[in-house]
């Protein structure tokens, strides 16, 4: 049972909170208010079957009142606090409403740090947050240490509160929008492995998705580690303002001896492996083991998943975790030999025109284009005669046109670019469609 006081003493017992979005962290924020003795009041703008079972869950654990289909600003005026799910923007009503009232906003992550006695590793960047989350946990269980996966990669923080132990480390993937409503949030060990362009459909401006992802760091104390990519002069400059100890990987910058990082190591591995290398330093755990951890670690879902080989060597890839141009930059640089390129989604209003040159490399046979954004990628993509570029109106589409096109040995990659929205419920929807596409072609021979 989730005691009512939080780890700072205060009592949410009869708090009158508000939830706004009853997506995976909504829920569990609920849910974890509910047990912790609070007042719950939710809003969701949607209304499916799926949440009506959802809210009636929440109403036998006590949830005053569930608003589905909408959003009422007196729901929100009466509330003392309000705690908003991610995927709420933040010039949406509720947020603004509450603004406007002078009511405290917080984010799950941060609802659940004000319940949690457990040692916190944060990690945050673009590119190989849930990758990195998770060979952090493979370490810190190779040395017979225990520690859970959390955040963003699936598993709501609140959600795992109760099975923590002083002695169990937290590793949580955090993005930029959970950071945002975070006030006194304070892991021991934060990360942020890079900084590429991503959101501006709700953040402002680079420079405000910079910040965002630098408040990781606000709250850390002297007694605390920030482990930085050093090769990257804007995190540097981050990383020059902080009060916490500093560790740096990419570049060896100020690091002293026991954190230096070779350069032959440096060319073995990547960015982010030598994030995880320089985490598990600090945690004492012996740079051999590191490195087997690292090597035996066979990915996620969705991340540069490989799904099938057929006839004639041909691949199939599902990189559909892949949601900006920065990402699918990254899945070329790592998907070796000749290509079909499947790519396109919901347009956030990214900058692709990095993906310009390296889409036209030699080894780029085919450009197969879906979704909202296939015309601003034609566009742009098609000044360049080499290679051909076509449009598909749905996904099973692109992949049977792509298997057509397909030559002996060729990979097709599924990396996408954009987020998911425009056709499917979110990126894990998008590969489960993707792979049940290519099994359905190789049952069919």
């Amino acid at each position: 049972m989730t005691s009512s006081n939080d780890v700072f003493g205060d009592s949410w017992a009869g708090r009158r909170v508000a939830v706004v979005g009853l997506g995976r962290s909504g829920l569990a924020a609920a849910e974890l208010l509910c047990r912790a003795g609070a007042r719950v009041c939710a809003t969701e703008a949607r209304d499916t079957p799926a949440l009506r079972q959802a809210a009636g869950a929440l109403t036998a654990l006590g949830a005053d009142t569930i608003e589905l289909g909408g959003h009422t600003k007196q729901l929100i005026e009466a509330a003392e606090v309000v705690i908003v799910s991610p995927g709420v923007p933040e010039a949406d009503g509720p947020v603004a409403w509450a603004l406007e009232q002078g009511r405290p906003v917080l984010s799950e992550i941060e609802l659940a740090f004000r319940f949690c006695r457990s040692p916190i590793i944060a990690v945050t960047g673009t590119n190989g947050k849930s990758t990195a989350v998770t060979s952090i946990v493979e370490l810190l269980r190779a040395v017979r240490r225990e520690a859970i996966a959390c955040g963003n990669l699936g598993t709501p923080f609140s959600s795992i509160i109760e099975q923590l132990t002083p002695q169990t480390t937290v590793v949580l993937e955090v993005s930029s929008f959970q950071l945002l409503w975070c006030d006194a949030f304070r892991p021991h060990l934060g990360v942020l492995l890079n900084i590429g362009v991503n959101h501006l459909d709700r953040h402002r401006d680079p420079d405000a998705y910079l910040a965002a992802k630098s408040r990781l760091f606000r709250r850390q104390t002297p007694e605390d580690w920030a482990v930085l990519n050093g090769a990257d002069p804007r995190i540097a400059a981050v990383g020059e303002s902080l009060v916490s100890r500093r560790v740096w990987f990419g570049d060896n910058r100020s690091n002293p001896p026991r954190f230096h990082v070779a350069a032959e190591t440096q060319r073995a591995f990547s960015q982010r492996d030598q994030a995880i290398l320089q985490v598990g330093r600090i945690l004492g755990i012996p740079d051999p083991l590191s490195w087997q951890v690292m090597r035996q670690f066979h990915g996620l879902e969705h991340r540069l998943e490989p799904v099938a080989v057929m006839r004639r060597g041909i691949r199939f890839i599902n990189d559909s975790k892949s949601t900006t141009p920065d990402s699918l930059l990254f899945a070329l640089r790592q998907t070796p030999g000749e290509l079909i390129v499947i790519l396109g989604g919901r347009d956030k209003g990214m900058d692709f025109a990095p993906l310009v040159q390296p889409l036209h490399e030699a080894r780029i046979q085919e450009i197969v284009l879906i979704g909202e954004s296939r015309s601003r990628l034609r566009n742009l993509l098609n000044g360049i005669p080499n290679p051909p570029v076509i449009e598909e109106a749905t996904l099973e589409q692109a992949v049977q046109s792509a298997a057509e096109l397909a030559r002996p040995g060729t990979t097709i990659l599924f990396s996408p670019a954009c987020a998911s929205f425009d056709m499917f419920k979110d990126f894990e929807d998008r590969g489960r469609a993707f792979k049940a596409i290519v099994h359905r072609l190789a049952d069919r021979g």
